[in-house]
């Protein structure tokens, strides 16, 4: 995402009335309501891989992103943070959240009956690089959600049979990183060459283009989750 971050604005003083619902309940509110979610591309140290977890449950039972939904009266960020100190066992600060982009999604299954009733999201993406090795070995995952984890390159998520929403956020922070490249460039003394900012704005060009190409080859990607005997496709666009 080309933007700074993703603002939160409160109107007043809202003060959060959310309370646990039944199954039966959630599922009629998930019938009726687009759920907000925020998912993070966690990175390695080096920066190099993205933790990845294959879910086993619906929706989406292949590989994904970190994350689930956002509560009444909590920012993007705060989200970002609860999920992950569940999901992860990571404690991350504020200004460690870099926003990626933002997607939609209908998911023609979920977990609550009736499952054939589907859901639908909006998600913010952001991505996390973790500092060193301790925080790496404090990653842990829900093994009632996810059968498996993986660090992988974010050319093998590109490149491969994995979700295109996965590889639109991988394109986008791709993309971002080249931003940052250039902004961090033109705050140098000397502001930089001109040479070496018009490479990067054209890289960066570049890299923005690649991304749109992802929704154009999202058929290509065929979800089979064995455990769930499921098999299904999608159909990507703006």
């Amino acid at each position: 995402m080309f933007q700074s971050g993703i603002p939160y604005h409160e109107t007043g003083t809202f003060k959060s009335h959310r309370t646990f619902l039944p199954d039966d309940e959630y599922g009629i509110a998930l019938d009726n309501l687009v759920k907000g979610c925020t998912d993070i591309l966690l990175l390695n140290p080096a920066g190099t891989h993205i933790f990845t977890g294959r879910r086993c449950v619906q929706p989406q039972p292949d590989w994904w992103f970190m994350g689930g939904r956002i509560f009444p009266g909590e920012t993007p960020i705060q989200s970002c943070q609860r999920l992950l100190r569940r999901e992860l066992g990571l404690d991350i600060s504020n200004e460690r959240f870099i926003a990626v982009c933002a997607q939609a999604f209908a998911f023609g299954m979920r977990e609550q009956a009736p499952k054939d009733h589907g859901t639908t999201d909006t998600q913010f993406c952001y991505k996390v690089q973790l500092l060193n090795e301790e925080e790496v070995e404090k990653v842990m995952l829900d093994e009632n959600e996810y059968s498996e984890s993986e660090w992988k390159l974010p050319s093998e998520i590109i490149e491969g049979n994995y979700h295109p929403a996965l590889k639109f956020a991988v394109g986008n922070m791709l993309a971002g990183n080249v931003l940052e490249e250039m902004e961090k460039k033109v705050e140098e003394e000397g502001g930089g060459s001109d040479e070496e900012i018009a490479a990067l704005a054209r890289e960066f060009l570049k890299k923005r283009k690649e991304v749109d190409e992802v929704l154009k080859t999202s058929k290509d990607y065929k979800l089979v989750s064995k455990e769930l005997d499921y098999e299904t496709t999608v159909n990507s666009r703006y």
